[in-house]
């Protein structure tokens, strides 16, 4: 009989300490900024022509900011007004252009260099697509 309520005792603080656990879920919060996408008109009028065969055409993006610069990503793609299907991602060679950009706090610089061996002149009408993704410090 001992021995009957002795396994009793047992099975109920088994009973007891398995049914008052409890899952504890641990999030962490991480804080980052949206990716956000921009697309501008960019007319063969408005490059500015540095050297004999390059130009560069400046666009400003104010969220741009210190946090982007250091810890996000800038990317950029164009598409020109003539060819509607698709954007292509620079760097890239197209048209007889050699495509290129840099970014700094503000502002994004698309370069177009002329390789086309004729008159260089400035690219066609274009937009161009901006992209500023965010990403967590890893170092």
């Amino acid at each position: 009989m001992k021995r009957l309520l002795f396994a009793a005792l047992i099975g109920t603080a088994a009973l007891i300490s398995f049914s008052s656990c409890k899952k504890e879920y641990i999030t962490q919060e991480v804080n980052v900024l949206d990716g956000t996408s921009y697309v501008f008109p960019i007319k063969s009028t408005e490059w500015i022509k540095e050297g004999n065969n390059t130009y560069r055409k400046d666009v400003a993006i104010s969220d741009l900011d210190q946090r982007y610069y250091e810890d996000g990503h800038v990317s950029a793609a164009i598409i020109f007004d003539t060819s509607n299907d698709r954007y292509e991602a620079i760097p890239s060679e197209l048209y007889g252009y050699q495509f290129s950009y840099n970014y700094s706090i503000g502002v994004v610089r698309i370069y177009a260099n002329d390789i086309s061996g004729s008159t260089p002149v400035a690219p066609d009408n274009m937009k161009v697509k901006i992209v500023l993704t965010d990403a967590s410090i890893g170092n």
